[in-house]
Formats: C-alpha cells, structure tokens, sequence
C-alpha cells in the first residue's frame, strides 16, 4: 500500500510518501469530516457580512489571530473581512492585527506574511502579543482568575477573534474565547487558570471536547470581552469547509455539536503499529503521540509520528524546557510513555534534542530521517508477519470515537 502524508503546512508544505507490505492488515482512520466540501469565497462572504452591525460607529478595531501552532488559514479569511471594512467606511489606520501568541514565541515579518497574506502587512500594523509586559489587570473572575489582558486590545471598541475551532483537553474547544485567554493573556493569568483553576475543576473539566459544564470554559467567558469570532472547521488537510461568523456565544451553540461529529473518527480493532501524522499542528506534535497511544493492542506495539518540520516544537513560556534543570512555571518534565508502547518512532530531518522531551525520554524515543530506514528498522521487527496497522491522517485534531 502506498500513502502519503502532508509535511509542514506553514513552510515546504510538501508530500511524504510511504509505502507498507501488501502482507500487512492496514486500517486508514479517517475523521467524518474529511467528507466536506472545501469553502468557496461564497460561503465566506456571506458568513462575514453577518459582522457588519458590530462595526458600526465603531472607532479602533483589533483583530487577533492564532499563531502557526494553529491550521487557520487566515489569509484565505481575512480578503472578505477587508471587503467588509471596506463596505462599512473603516479606514486602515483604525485597524491593527494582534497575534493571540499566549505564551508561545513570537513570530517574525515572514510568518505574518504567510499566516495573513502580503496585503494584510502592506495595509496595517501587525503585533506579537507580549504575555509579560503590556497588560492590564482589570479584574478577576468568580473563579479567582486574574483578569489581565493586552492594553492594545482593550483600547478597541471593536475586537474580532479568527482561528479554528478544535477540539481541547480541558476547555472543550479551541478558537472561541481562548483568543482572548490564553491568546492575549499574561502569563500570571495563565498561571492560575492553566494551573491551580485547573487542579481544581479537573474532574469537570478534563477530557477532549468536553463543554457541558466545564468551569474553564465558564472561565473563559468570563475574561474575554470578545465582540465578534470568524471561526472555521477544518479537515485532516488543514482546509477550511465549515465557517461560522458572529457573536463568541453563537459561535458555541453553532459549532459544539458540529466539531464533536466532525472531528470524530472511529477505528474497528486495535493495532500493533500506529503511523500518526502531524501536518495542522505540527509543532505540538504530542497531541498525535498522546491519540495514537490509544489504540495500541494491550499487549504493546509501536508508535511512528510523522513530524518533518524545520521550525521544530512551539516555544512554550509557560510549559517548556528552557534549560537541563529550567523549566516554565508549569511544565510536567520529560513525557511518560503510555504502558502499551514499546518505542516511539519519530521521523524528521530536524531533530531538536531541547524538544525531545515532549516526546519522551531518550530511551524511549528513536529518530528517521527518511522512510526507507524507518520501514527497514519495522521490517527487522516483524518480519513477514501480517501484523494489524492503524494509519491516522492528522492525529493533531482528530479524535476517536
């Protein structure tokens, strides 16, 4: 069987190609959403007209936006937003662009350039969020939340969130409300709602996609002072075919059920090797790791991620490694592997050895450069037996069920 899987959305975004034994028993784990149409400029527009109440009278505009650790294409979003402006008498210099980083790294003028399209840095002024300085604490939530967000948005009147709604560990869903928090948060805020706001609700909280009831999210609401969201469904290709634009509270009664389905992919038997790709989120590629270790058979196999990125694994503030013995405020150390896996196969031409330990230990961890080694170093395992393989397009946002 012959495959291939998407590498590097936001740089090469170029094919890998693979091919397995016919002798293998494959199972491709494809989501129920990959079964959509991909948006036309049509479904844009309409779906963004519905913004032009908000911007009337409106004074200064800010538009956040998700970083590259997100599949939105914006810059396929944001020409009918500018039509928009355009349509309601907003003029450039009442408009800037804020990157809702959180506490990942900034981005430069080349990746702004890719995330937005050439028009969006010629016209108006685009900003990195800074989760250390420029924030203003205006309050706290019932929940005990401190409420400090970026000055620059707050000095708008008008404040629209784009990025994709994905399904999250313990806030339900991504996009929504986590532009604003953590998107244009301090890190202290973050620091109590990502940690001891966490401990707390974690058995109401935790769980991918789960909403009903869950206090982070009630959080959430609770901080943003968000006027408008555009925010789409995507498939394993990273395509947007599901658009909503409109209030933030609409966007979850629109969009809930519609993601839960859309993102659900089922799987029939359990497997000996999982090939997990990792094109829309590929610098959290834990997030594939963490989804395929779940199907592993009880009594063990092994784990391959596809993850060939020149620009490695996200920059995290708050989580990540900065050091042998230095750490962010919340980082949980080296990952543990999942019982059931015997190794972690990783193939990339990028190895970053500071990241290794979203992955794992060393000695759990085995780096490929190419396909052909990582198949031979397979083929040495099983031989020619008919072993049972589960293929998952893109185990960044997929979901079993």
């Amino acid at each position: 069987m012959n495959l291939i899987f998407r590498q590097d959305l936001w740089d090469k975004d170029y094919v890998l190609k693979l091919s397995l034994p016919d002798t293998w028993n494959v199972e491709m784990l494809s989501m129920e959403g990959d079964n959509k149409k991909v948006l036309t400029a049509g479904s844009y527009r309409k779906a963004i007209a519905s913004l032009a109440s908000l911007l009337k009278g409106k004074k200064e505009i800010c538009i956040l936006f998700d970083d590259i650790s997100r599949p939105t294409r914006t810059y396929q979003i944001v020409p009918f937003l500018l039509e928009l402006f355009d349509r309601c008498g907003i003029r450039d210099e009442q408009v800037r662009f804020l990157c809702a980083l959180g506490t990942h790294g900034p981005l430069n003028n080349t990746i702004f350039r890719r995330k937005l399209g050439e028009e969006v840095l010629e016209r108006f002024p685009v900003y990195n969020h800074n989760p250390f300085e420029n924030c203003e604490h205006i309050g706290t939530t019932k929940l005990g939340t401190p409420v400090i967000v970026n000055k620059e948005y707050l000095s708008c009147d008008a404040r629209i969130g784009i990025g994709s709604f994905l399904l999250h560990s313990f806030c339900g869903f991504g996009g929504g409300y986590k532009i604003v928090m953590p998107g244009v948060s301090h890190i202290d805020a973050m620091t109590y709602h990502h940690g001891e706001l966490l401990k707390q609700c974690w058995d109401t909280c935790y769980g991918i996609g789960r909403h009903a009831g869950n206090p982070l999210l009630d959080d959430l609401r609770e901080i943003a002072q968000l006027d408008g969201v555009i925010n789409v469904l995507v498939n394993s290709r990273a395509q947007n075919v599901d658009v909503y634009a409109g209030t933030p509270d609409g966007l979850y009664e629109a969009f809930t059920e519609k993601a839960l389905a859309h993102y659900r992919t089922p799987f029939t038997r359990k497997a000996d090797v999982v090939f997990t790709n990792t094109y829309a989120k590929a610098n959290e590629g834990v997030i594939a790791l963490s989804l395929a270790e779940q199907i592993l058979k009880d009594e063990g196999g092994y784990v391959v991620v596809f993850c060939d990125v020149q620009a490695g694994q996200v920059v995290h503030y708050l989580l990540g490694r900065f050091g042998k013995k230095s750490w962010g405020r919340l980082a949980f150390g080296e990952r543990i592997k999942d019982h059931r896996v015997k190794k972690i196969f990783i193939v990339s031409r990028y190895r970053d050895r500071a990241s290794d330990w979203w992955f794992g230990k060393e000695e759990d961890l085995e780096f490929f450069t190419n396909t052909k080694d990582l198949m031979a170093r397979l083929k040495d395992i099983y031989g020619g037996k008919p072993i049972d393989v589960s293929i998952i397009p893109d185990g960044t946002i997929q979901t079993l069920g």
